[in-house]
């Protein structure tokens, strides 16, 4: 039973992923002011909802069917699968772009599974190893902006308490020698949580303790400042830079469950047993061993740091300055913990046309957390009511992020005045 209870675990933390997008932007001139333009909410609560699947083999209409058929030549390049969930809850107040102020709550969690081309096509390799990672987080924090000079500045101090953290080790190994043939699958899988595992699902005591960390951004009007855009008008851009999740102080988990096993064996054999070739220490059955250990539980302090980002952006206004449409490109980097490299690029290019801040659309095709993303959202604003829906196609590769070899849904809502 407790084993049982060991993988729906797993599968509940690696399930929800945060979303993929840089969150920590503010946009506090939503439209040209105008007669026919609905003013900006001066204060504001509601909530953002989203999920996704992503892969990098198949596309949704293969997934969705009776028979799923696997290209081989594709299992050689590993799989890749991401499962994303999001909440979030919040309260704004804005006084135009001069300044503001927000609160908000937010459960979030991340979440991957990479396995090896080597495993996946059964080909030589030693120790080679997958990813697989999981962590769900609840913070809660202020945002906050202000217009400084030709400053606007933007600030995010935040707590956040780690739920759950998958910290594994899985390694393939398939040898072949004169003395026969090395073949297993292993993995130790810790399992660290805020609270004691051995009396889930029944009474809980919190024993973590949360972590702290702090986000920045700085918006400045370049083209405006040097005077580019009366010489050239439709080169009216800001430029900016975001940095997220600035570490000071790590949550610390201090419970958890481990879970040690083998499939296959650590000592070499012949696929042919001493039966029929006369010589050899074990069979073929010796593949499908499978051997595990009963779930240790214990106490151990782990410090926890959200994924850190740094992104540089400019928001170009190609129609002489107008705000009705906008394109944004981002370029930056991440370090997460939860992946054997940390460290990635990321890269994004996004439209945004907002028709009298009535009707707001944008669009975008971005690499961020390892995921292609092409999305398109849609706002339809009334000023007390503001109602957000948003649907892309994701992969982590390229090509396959536009046959829709991953979705994802958004919706949010948003009232006021």
């Amino acid at each position: 039973m407790k084993k049982l209870i060991f993988l729906l675990l797993i599968c509940f933390i690696v399930t929800p992923c945060l979303f993929a997008q840089v969150d920590f932007v503010y946009d506090g001139s939503s439209g040209d002011k105008g007669i026919f333009s609905i003013p900006n909410r001066f204060f504001e609560g509601g909530f953002d909802l989203g999920a996704s699947l992503t892969n990098n083999i198949l596309s949704m209409d293969k997934i969705f069917t009776n028979t799923i058929v696997l290209d081989f030549d594709d299992l050689k390049k590993g799989l890749k699968l991401n499962i994303d969930a999001d909440a979030r809850i919040f309260f704004n107040i804005n006084n135009g772009g001069d300044w503001g102020l927000g609160f908000y709550g937010r459960v979030e969690g991340t979440g991957a599974l990479g396995l090896s081309g080597s495993l996946l096509s059964f080909t030589e390799a030693n120790g080679d190893k997958s990813d697989l990672n999981g962590a769900l987080f609840f913070s809660c924090g202020v945002n906050a902006h202000l217009k400084l000079f030709n400053f606007r500045i933007k600030l995010r101090p935040a707590m956040y308490y780690t739920l759950a953290y998958v910290k594994p080790d899985v390694s393939y190994t398939f040898l072949n020698a004169e003395n026969g043939t090395t073949f297993n699958i292993a993995y130790d899988m810790f399992l660290y949580t805020g609270f004691p595992m051995d009396g889930f699902p029944g009474n809980i005591d919190f024993t973590g303790s949360p972590g702290f960390d702090f986000s920045f951004g700085i918006e400045y009007p370049l083209a405006k400042v040097i005077g580019l855009n009366k010489t050239l008008p439709f080169l009216d851009f800001d430029v900016g830079l975001d940095v997220i999740n600035i570490p000071i102080y790590a949550s610390t988990t201090r419970e958890y469950m481990r879970q040690q096993g083998r499939f296959g064996s650590s000592e070499p054999f012949y696929v042919i047993n001493d039966e029929l070739m006369g010589e050899g220490s074990s069979g073929f059955g010796d593949i499908f061993n499978h051997t595990s250990s009963p779930p240790v539980y214990g106490n151990e302090e782990m410090s926890v740091e959200r994924p850190f980002k740094v992104m540089l952006s400019a928001n170009w206004r190609p129609l002489l300055g107008s705000s009705l449409l906008t394109i944004t490109p981002m370029l930056g980097f991440s370090i997460s913990q939860l992946y054997l490299n940390p460290f990635h690029l990321e890269v994004g290019l996004n439209a945004r046309l907002n028709i009298a801040n009535l009707v707001i659309v944008s669009a975008g095709v971005n690499y961020f957390d390892r995921i292609w993303i092409n999305s398109l959202t849609l706002a339809l604003n009334i000023r007390a009511i503001q109602l957000d829906i948003g649907i892309d196609m994701r992969s982590q590769d390229f090509i396959k992020s536009w046959t829709a070899s991953g979705l994802g849904l958004k919706a949010g809502l948003r009232f006021g005045w």
